[in-house]
C-alpha cells in the first residue's frame, strides 16, 4: 500500500450508539448489526477511545461457540459447565462489578454459544453499566441475543455498506490520489461497497499490478483480484462445502448469473438446495426469471482455480449448449459463445463470428477479439478477420490491426467485405497511424475497384469523415450530403456520411442541423459502424454546446456515455465533451475532474481524443489559475496533433490566447485569439470563428464585434445573441447593454460569460461615473466567479470585487434587504435600534444608494443560488 489504510468515520452511526448507552432511562444498550466486513470492529473500537470508565471486550467465533461459556473464559477461571446457574451468577456479578460506570462490548455475538448468550441477557438489565453488542446480518442468533432487542428494547444501529463517495474517498485516501470515475464505478461493484471487501481488492490489485497510476490518476486495468488473504479465507469455505452442494456450487461459479432451471437441468434440486444452505450461493428475482448468483463478490475467480481443467471445460461447454439452444438476444449469444471456447462442444465457425458481429455491435471489443479469433481457427476465414482487425483499430491498436488488414487479401472477396476492408483499414491508418497519404491511396483505389453505387458511397463517406479531422471540413461535409441524400446509399455509408456530417455541421456553425441528424441516425447502426456512433455524439454534443441547448447537451451525454459503457476510450472521450459543456456552464471545479482525468486514460488512446482532451483541460487549468499545467496540456494536446490533423487548429490558438492572458499579456492574447478567428472563418469554421472572436471580446478587444456581427447570421443557436450583444455594447462602452448581455448568458446558464460580462459593464459604469450601477456590476461578476468555483479570468481581475461592506455592515444589509424594520434586525442581532440605524446609513453611502428598495436591489446582485 502506498498509504496506511484509513478508517473512514461513521459519525452518525457513532453518534447512534452514544445516544442509546447514554440513555438516563430506559436500557442502557444497543445493537450493531451489518453485513461481514462492513465495519462493526472498527466503530466499536473507534466508540471505546472516546468512552469513560472501565470496558470488557469480548467476541463470539467458531471455535468456541459450542463451548459453554466460552465467550467468557477470560473473565473467570475454570467455569463449571456442570453448574450452569452457579457459574453464569459467577460471571455476571464479576462483570457487574468490573464494569461499574463502564461498557461491556461483543463482537459477533450471533456466534456465542447459549449460556454466553444468556449471560449478556442478565447484565442487559444492570443499571450500572452499558452493553455494545455487535452481530451479523442475515444469519441465525441466539434467542438470548435476539431477546435484547426484542423484549430489553434495546435499539439498533445497522451498519450499511459505503455509497460512491465513501469509496471515492477511502480510495483517494488510501492510494494517495484520484481514481478515474469509471474505474471507481468498477471498484464499487466489485466490492459491492464492503470496507473490508474493498480493501482486500484494492491491496490485491496493487500487488497485481492492475491498479496503477498514470499522469496522477489511478486506473484499474483488466478484471480486479483480490489479497491472498482473502482468497484463502474463501478457499477454506469452499472446503467447507457438503459434497452434495459442490456441482452446484461450480456451475454458478462459471454460469453466474444463471437461470434456476439452466442450474436444476446441470445439477440436481438437492445440489440447489444445499447451496443455498451454505450461503455460498443467493437465488433472487431479476428480470421476470429468478436467477442464482454467488454471495461473494470475489468467490467466482476461487472456485474456478479450484476446478481441475477437464471438469472445467465440461462445465462450460454444457453451460455453453443449453445457454445458446434458444440465445435470442446478443448478451446470450457472445456469453454462449464464449463459454464455448476451448471446450468439446465446438460451435460453428459462422456461429463464432455472429457472436463476434454482436460483440462489436455493443463495443464489447475485448469480447469480439476473442471470439474472431477462435472463429478463425475454427476456419472462418475473411469475415470473422475483419472483425478482429475492427476489434483491435477501435481499442486504439492500430499496428496490430494494420497487421492483420494488410495479410488480408481482399480483391477476390465479395464487393461488400472489399469495402468494409478499404474503408476500415483507412480509418485506422488515419486516425490511429497518423498515415493521411495510405489511407487516401487505400480509398483511391477502392473506389477504382468498386462498380455498384453502394460500395462507391461507402467509400465516399469514408473519406469525408477523415476529411472532416484532417480540416477540409466544408467540402467533406457537402460531400457527405451527397452521400446521406442517395437513394442508393446502404446504412454502413449513410452512418459514415452521418459521422462526417454531425461534426462538419457543428462546428461551421449548423448546430442545430447537426443535433437533427444524429438523432435520425443512430438507428442506422449495424455491426461494422457501431463505434460511429460516438463520433457522431461528438458532433451532436458539440452542437448543443455552440447554440447554447446545456440542458439537452447534458441529456444527450448521458445516452452516449451509456452507449459507452463497455468501451472506455470513447467512454472518456464523450466524457471529456461533458468537460466541455461544464466549462461552458462555468463549473469549473466539475470540468478540471472530469477532464484531468480524461487526459490521463487517454493517454495512450487515439491521437484525436488526446488532442481534444488537453485543449480543453488547458483552458479549465488557466481560469483555475494553475498557468503551468495548462501549458503542459497544450503541449499535450500539440504533440498529439500530427502532421494532418487540422480540424482543431484554431482550438489551439484558442487555448495560446488564454494562457497569453492568464500571463497578463493582453495584447497578445487578443492577437492570438483574432488569428484564430480569422483562420476559422476561412476553414468555414464559424463557430469556432465565433467563439473565437468572443474570446477576444471577453479580453476587452471592442474590435471583434465587427466580425461577431457578422458571423451571427450565419451561426445557429441561442449564444450567438448575447456574444453579439457582448461585443456591441462593449465597443459603445454601453454598462445598460453589456448588463442586458448578461441577463441573457444567465438565463442560458453560461454563468462564467455572463460573470465577464457584468466586470465589463462594471468597468463601462466606472468610466461614465455612475458608482451604484458600477458597484452593482462588479458584485454580480464577483458572486457568479464565485460561484464558477473562483474562476479567474481577466475581465473579473479587472473589475469584479464584493460589496465593500464589513461583515456587520453585511449582515445588517442582508436583514434590511428582507424587509424587516431596524427594531426586528436589532432583535435579531442582539444590538441596539439606533445600532442598526447607524449601519444602515453606513451601506447606503457605500453603495451610493438613495433608500432600502435599491440597497436590496444592490445586495442582492451579490447572492448566487
Amino acid at each position: 500500500m502506498h498509504q496506511p489504510w484509513p478508517v473512514i468515520e461513521r459519525r452518525a452511526e457513532a453518534q447512534a450508539i452514544a445516544e442509546a448507552v447514554g440513555c438516563a432511562t430506559g436500557p442502557r444498550g444497543v445493537i450493531v448489526d451489518g453485513a461481514s466486513g462492513a465495519g462493526k470492529t472498527t466503530l466499536m473500537a473507534g466508540f471505546l477511545k472516546f468512552r469513560d470508565g472501565p470496558t470488557t471486550r469480548l467476541a463470539g467465533n467458531a471455535t468456541t461457540s459450542s463451548t459453554p461459556f466460552g465467550a467468557f473464559s477470560r473473565v473467570i477461571d475454570s467455569p463449571d459447565p456442570w453448574n450452569a446457574a452457579v457459574t453464569l451468577s459467577r460471571i455476571c456479578r464479576t462483570v457487574t462489578e468490573e464494569n461499574r460506570d463502564g461498557t461491556v462490548v461483543v463482537d459477533d455475538a450471533h456466534l456465542l454459544d447459549p449460556l454466553s448468550a444468556d449471560i449478556l441477557n442478565q447484565i442487559a438489565t444492570t443499571p450500572t453499566l452499558s452493553l455494545v453488542v455487535a452481530l451479523q446480518t442475515g444469519v441465525p442468533v441466539p434467542e438470548a441475543i435476539s431477546a435484547l432487542w426484542k423484549d430489553r428494547g434495546f435499539s439498533r444501529v445497522t451498519l450499511g455498506c459505503f455509497g460512491r463517495d465513501e469509496i471515492d474517498t477511502v480510495l483517494i485516501a488510501a492510494l494517495g490520489g484520484p481514481v478515474d470515475s469509471k474505474s471507481s464505478a468498477r471498484i464499487a461493484a466489485a466490492s459491492q461497497g464492503n470496507p473490508r471487501f474493498l480493501r482486500h481488492l484494492v491491496e490485491g490489485s496493487l500487488a497485481d499490478g492492475r491498479l496503477i497510476c498514470c499522469n496522477g490518476i489511478w486506473q484499474l486495468r483488466g478484471e480486479p483480484t483480490i489479497t491472498e488473504e482473502c482468497a484463502l479465507q474463501l478457499r477454506h469455505r469452499c472446503a467447507a462445502v457438503p459434497a452434495a452442494a459442490k456441482r452446484a456450487l461450480e456451475v454458478v461459479a462459471f454460469g453466474e448469473p444463471i437461470n434456476v432451471a439452466v442450474l436444476e437441468a446441470l445439477t440436481s434440486t438437492e445440489s440447489m438446495l444445499a447451496v443455498e444452505c451454505t450461503g455460498l450461493v443467493r437465488f433472487g428475482a431479476e428480470g421476470g426469471t429468478v436467477v442464482a448468483r454467488l454471495a461473494h463478490p470475489f468467490l467466482g475467480e476461487v472456485v474456478r482455480q479450484q476446478v481441475d481443467g477437464a471438469e472445467a471445460r465440461r462445465i462450460r461447454g454444457d453451460l455453453a449448449t443449453l445457454l445458446g439452444a434458444d440465445a435470442r438476444e446478443p448478451l446470450a449469444r457472445i456469453r454462449a459463445a464464449a463459454l464455448s471456447i476451448g471446450t468439446d462442444h465446438r460451435r460453428s465457425p459462422q456461429s463464432l463470428t455472429a457472436a463476434a458481429a454482436d460483440a462489436t455491435a455493443l463495443c464489447s471489443f475485448a469480447n469480439a477479439e476473442e471470439l474472431a479469433r477462435a472463429a478463425s481457427a475454427e476456419g472462418a476465414g475473411f469475415r470473422a478477420q475483419l472483425l478482429r482487425a475492427g476489434a483491435l483499430a477501435w481499442t486504439d491498436r492500430g499496428g496490430e490491426a494494420e497487421r492483420v488488414l494488410a495479410s488480408l487479401d481482399p480483391v477476390n472477396r465479395p464487393e461488400s467485405d472489399y469495402t468494409r476492408w478499404a474503408v476500415l483499414r483507412a480509418g485506422n491508418l488515419f486516425w490511429n497511424l497518423d498515415a493521411l497519404p495510405s489511407a487516401y491511396r487505400i480509398l483511391k483505389t477502392a473506389y477504382a475497384q468498386v462498380a455498384s453505387p453502394a460500395g462507391r458511397h461507402c467509400v465516399e463517406a469514408a473519406r469525408a469523415a477523415i476529411d472532416v479531422s484532417a480540416g477540409r471540413v466544408v467540402a467533406a461535409t457537402e460531400a457527405a450530403a451527397q452521400v446521406r441524400h442517395s437513394p442508393n446509399a446502404p446504412s454502413a455509408a449513410r452512418m459514415w456520411a452521418a459521422s462526417a456530417s454531425c461534426m462538419g455541421l457543428a462546428m461551421m456553425g449548423h448546430g442545430d442541423e447537426a443535433a437533427f441528424l444524429a438523432d435520425e441516425s443512430l438507428h442506422l447502426t449495424q455491426p461494422d459502424t457501431a463505434v460511429l456512433r460516438f463520433s457522431i455524439g461528438h458532433g451532436h454534443i458539440t452542437a448543443l454546446i455552440y447554440t447554447g441547448r446545456f440542458a439537452e447537451a447534458e441529456l444527450a451525454a448521458d445516452r452516449y456515455l451509456e452507449l459507452a459503457r463497455h468501451h472506455d476510450a470513447a467512454w472518456f472521450g464523450i466524457s471529456s465533451l461533458v468537460g466541455k459543456l461544464d466549462l461552458a456552464r462555468g463549473r469549473i471545479g466539475d470540468a478540471h475532474k472530469r477532464l484531468t482525468e480524461a487526459a490521463a486514460v487517454l493517454d495512450t488512446s487515439s491521437p484525436e481524443r488526446r488532442v481534444v482532451a488537453n485543449l480543453l483541460l488547458a483552458r479549465v487549468l488557466t481560469v483555475s489559475g494553475q498557468n503551468q499545467e495548462a501549458v503542459n496540456a497544450l503541449a499535450q494536446a500539440e504533440a498529439s496533433l500530427g502532421e494532418h490533423r487540422h480540424l482543431y487548429r484554431s482550438d489551439v490558438a484558442i487555448s495560446r490566447a488564454w494562457i497569453s492572458a492568464a500571463s497578463g499579456n493582453l495584447g497578445r492574447a487578443i492577437g492570438l485569439a483574432r488569428r484564430a478567428a480569422a483562420d476559422a472563418e476561412e476553414a468555414g469554421l464559424l463557430a469556432v470563428a465565433a467563439e473565437a472572436a468572443h474570446t477576444a471580446v471577453r479580453f476587452g478587444d471592442s474590435a471583434s464585434a465587427v466580425q461577431l456581427h457578422a458571423l451571427s447570421t450565419a451561426v445557429d443557436g441561442l449564444l450567438i445573441g448575447p456574444m453579439v450583444d457582448h461585443a456591441s455594447a462593449l465597443a459603445d462602452s454601453d454598462g445598460n447593454g453589456l448588463v442586458a448581455a448578461a441577463h441573457k448568458f444567465e438565463f442560458l446558464g453560461a454563468s462564467l460569460l455572463a460573470a465577464d460580462t457584468y466586470a465589463h459593464a462594471a468597468g463601462a459604469y466606472r468610466h461614465a461615473g455612475n458608482r451604484r450601477e458600477e458597484l452593482r456590476s462588479s458584485t454580480r461578476a464577483y458572486a457568479l466567479a464565485q460561484k464558477c468555483d473562483d474562476a479567474w479570468t481577466p475581465a473579473i481581475f479587472a473589475s469584479a470585487a464584493p460589496l465593500p461592506l464589513t461583515p456587520r455592515e453585511r449582515a445588517v444589509a442582508a436583514l434590511a434587504a428582507g424587509e424587516l424594520t431596524n427594531k426586528e434586525i436589532a432583535q435579531r442581532l442582539g444590538v441596539s435600534a439606533r445600532t442598526v440605524e447607524g449601519h444602515v446609513y453606513h451601506v447606503l453611502m457605500k453603495l451610493d444608494v438613495r433608500d432600502r428598495e435599491e440597497m436590496a436591489e444592490t445586495v442582492a446582485m451579490g447572492t448566487c443560488r
